[in-house]
């Protein structure tokens, strides 16, 4: 209500010079209104201490008396209004706005909300400042780090020997609970610090399930697991993996392009035959398969 009946105060002061020239004061009400103009700015206290300041806002206000009374004269013209009036009444008018905006909306109470304005600043600046270093005091978890500490947790629980199927168990059904990439980064820091069959177990999965086969997109995680069971020298591993992976290639056309490259595959299977021939064999038919896909995207 108070500030309606402020704006109501303006609205009057400045119709009352365009009225008094409608009705066709003259220049006096010029000089009346000027003065009334100023009153009002020394009312609420918006006459600056300097002196060519004050000046300049005098200047201001005997401009803006000429314009309004000049649009009252314009519009007597226009209109052929012929009533003529004293401009003491629109003063009269004006100087009670001037009373109204004073009384309502004193200058006390625009520099107590000014205050309260910039306490209210300078508070959310301060609790914006706390905020923002508690975030970076308190590391943050995501998802996918809740996931993988899910995993190294049930996986430590198991011992070193456990086979693929109890470590299927616990990193299959993270898969819908954390990034394919995030799962397997964790898996392969595990089987790169502690190589042993239940962390090769759990890359395997890692790299192997359907969530991040659909990513095979140049990223190379199936190179970086075949490596690691490589430099490993874990035979079951290769194995389960090189099964996987036939299968993987032939029925996704961009999963290969994660693979090792040909001659890689054949080298190492090279390298085993002796020791093992079986295991030598199915990874010379994965390496044979990837001579056929290789080929076939350079055609």
């Amino acid at each position: 209500m108070r500030l309606r009946l402020f704006w109501l105060a303006i609205a009057a002061l400045y119709v009352a010079p365009v009225t008094a020239g409608l009705y066709g004061a003259g220049w006096l009400a010029v000089a009346g209104f000027a003065v009334l103009f100023a009153l009002f700015n020394l009312a609420m206290e918006r006459i600056p201490p300097q002196p060519l300041l004050a000046l300049a806002s005098l200047a201001v206000v005997a401009g803006l008396a000429i314009v309004l009374v000049s649009a009252g004269w314009g519009l007597r013209a226009l209109t052929g209004f012929a009533t003529t009036l004293p401009a003491w009444p629109w003063l009269a008018l004006g100087l009670g706005a001037t009373a109204l905006a004073r009384l309502v909306w004193p200058p006390r109470l625009t520099r107590e909300m000014g205050a309260l304005i910039d306490d209210a600043t300078e508070q959310l600046e301060t609790m914006a400042e706390e905020l923002g270093r508690l975030d970076s005091e308190v590391p943050s978890t995501t998802l996918d780090d809740e996931a993988a500490d899910r995993m190294n947790a049930a996986l430590d629980a198991l011992p070193p020997d456990a086979g693929p199927e109890p470590v299927a168990a616990v990193v299959l059904p993270l898969t819908d609970q954390a990034s394919p990439g995030a799962l397997f980064d964790a898996a392969l820091a595990r089987a790169r610090n502690t190589p042993c069959p239940r962390d090769h177990a759990a890359l395997h999965w890692a790299a192997v399930n359907d969530d991040a086969i659909d990513l095979c997109t140049g990223h190379r995680q199936l190179a970086l697991a075949w490596a690691q069971f490589v430099e490993a020298d874990d035979h079951p591993a290769l194995d389960r993996f090189a099964g996987a992976t036939i299968r993987i290639i032939h029925d996704d056309p961009h999963a290969w392009r994660d693979m090792p490259e040909s001659g890689e595959i054949i080298r190492v299977a090279l390298a085993i035959e002796p020791a093992n021939p079986a295991l030598g064999e199915e990874l010379a038919g994965l390496g044979k398969a990837m001579i056929a896909l290789e080929r076939s995207a350079d055609v």
